[in-house]
């Protein structure tokens, strides 16, 4: 059961000219909590991720419409797509490169620039933690400007599903997820209790996964996996479901995961693909059919 009268209060981080810079000198917290808020770029205007993600399960209106339609096209090129999930959410996987070929315009913009927010991120607290610059190409698969694996998931927490979780409890895989929600009921695993995350609607929260957790577990300042969920969503008349959509980096699942050794070497330590394999099953959810 959750105990809503317990509720976690996450460090709360800004990205400047400087790098990721933490209120209250809370960056080794974050890093072992696994979670902490960032606050969204002036710049950036959320509302259509939220848009797309209270759309993107109805029916197509006309060939045109792109905000519609995703829970019955094959998305062919992805080789994530539309998930019927056995919890309330209901969601839309699709990687970074395939953004625009299936949305508008609008929603290809944002998820690049959370795509730059999240990279940045992730070099600070890399950093941080110790991770050497010249080993993220093997770690990553990719460039200082890049990871090989990058996907957007659009969440739709359906409310007329009742007697179940919003989405079940979990680690995400990779090194780190951007969230965004436009309702309560995230909440995170923390001192033997679950905890609720208030919403702040001005800033993102950020999760470290099980690639960042195994990676720097013998560093000097390593980062946790934060065991999260959402909790059941209520149904509220003239409010829509609750939404979220997030931006997730990690390995390609053809690599391996790698962790530096007690004595700083970088050393293979499982496939991604066989970690995620037995992590789907735990979950109770099928891995992807065409990974």
């Amino acid at each position: 059961m959750s105990n809503q009268s317990v509720s976690l209060s996450l460090p709360r981080a800004q990205l400047t000219g400087h790098g990721l810079e933490f209120s209250d000198s809370s960056l080794g917290q974050a890093l072992a909590l696994g979670a902490f808020l960032l606050q969204i770029p002036s710049s950036l205007d959320v509302n259509p991720g939220f848009e797309i993600c209270r759309n993107f399960y109805r029916p197509r209106r006309d060939a045109q419409d792109v905000l519609r339609g995703h829970r019955e096209a094959p998305h062919e090129r992805s080789k994530l797509g539309y998930e019927d999930r056995p919890n309330q959410v209901e969601q839309l996987q699709i990687e970074s490169h395939l953004w625009r070929e299936y949305f508008p315009l609008p929603i290809t913009r944002l998820l690049g620039a959370i795509k730059v927010v999240t990279l940045q991120a992730l070099r600070h607290l890399f950093e941080a933690s110790g991770v050497h610059q010249d080993h993220w190409a093997t770690i990553t698969g990719g460039t200082l400007d890049e990871t090989s694996l990058c996907y957007t998931t659009l969440n739709h927490y359906r409310s007329g599903v009742r007697g179940t979780l919003g989405i079940v409890e979990h680690t995400d895989s990779g090194f780190i997820t951007v969230i965004a929600a436009d309702q309560p009921g995230f909440e995170i695993y923390h001192q033997g209790m679950w905890q609720a995350v208030p919403l702040e609607p001005g800033c993102f929260i950020v999760n470290l996964g099980d690639a960042y957790q195994i990676l720097t577990a013998h560093l000097r300042l390593p980062g946790h996996a934060v065991l999260h969920r959402v909790i059941e969503t209520v149904p509220v008349r003239d409010t829509p479901d609750r939404s979220s959509f997030t931006v997730y980096m990690g390995p390609n699942f053809d690599m391996s995961l790698y962790q530096y050794s007690g004595s700083g070497a970088l050393e293979v330590y499982q496939s991604f693909r066989a970690f995620s394999v037995l992590k789907a099953q735990g979950m109770g959810y099928g891995f992807h059919d065409r990974v």
